[in-house]
């Protein structure tokens, strides 16, 4: 029987189960999530890997559990950051530039979510979705106020989510590739912000509306 590692059985695999999610994120930043084996994982947790299929049910679980442990509380410091005073334009820009800021300069999740989450299983892709509750949500929250005030557009909020979201991956991704992401970070963000208003805000900013300022 395997050593215990904390005072009683349940503390121990919720303590075991940390410590597997903890070495996935190191290895995954070292190595890559292609790169990095099961059997990486458990030696590096000091487990054998039969001991870690108690836990997970093969690498996807992992990954898609380690983005489930992380990612909510991210996007919540993001939320929690935006200026509810501020035009429902800038603050849907806000969100959406905070989050491609997050995922071009976050060397694992940001990695993950863009480069190996779409190649995993409709099912862990749908678990990822889930885990984006808290930013679907507040874009929900303030593009239907945005409406009620005639400041966007009328669209329904799932097509606007939708197309919020493709913006994002893509502006990412573009980072991503790039070999230092920081060098041309504003001047995508600022271009993903005209885009946005333009494509959600009245007559792209005109009739009162706020728009991005140049800098």
């Amino acid at each position: 029987m395997p050593r215990i590692r904390a005072s009683n059985i349940a503390e121990h695999k919720e303590l075991t189960r940390a410590q597997i999610i903890e070495a996935a994120q190191r290895l995954f930043h070292d190595l890559g999530y292609q790169n990095t084996s099961l059997g990486d994982i458990a030696a590096v947790v000091g487990i054998g890997r039969t001991t870690l299929y108690e836990y997970f049910t093969d690498k996807e679980d992992l990954v898609v559990s380690l983005v489930e442990s992380e990612l909510p509380r991210l996007l919540l410091r993001l939320v929690e950051s935006v200026d509810t005073m501020a035009p429902a334009g800038n603050q849907i820009a806000d969100l959406a530039t905070g989050m491609v800021r997050f995922v071009a300069t976050d060397p694992t999740l940001g990695v993950i979510l863009h480069r190996d989450i779409p190649k995993l299983s409709r099912a862990a892709q749908l678990r990822v979705r889930a885990a984006h509750a808290e930013f679907n949500q507040a874009f929900g929250r303030i593009y239907e106020k945005g409406v009620r005030t005639g400041e966007l557009c009328p669209m329904k909020v799932d097509l606007a989510g939708r197309f919020l979201q493709d913006l994002i991956m893509s502006a990412g991704r573009f980072l991503i590739a790039q070999q230092d992401p920081t060098v041309r970070m504003d001047e995508v963000t600022s271009a993903l912000e005209k885009l946005l208003f333009r494509g959600l805000t009245c007559e792209g900013g005109q009739d009162g509306v706020a728009g991005p300022t140049d800098s």
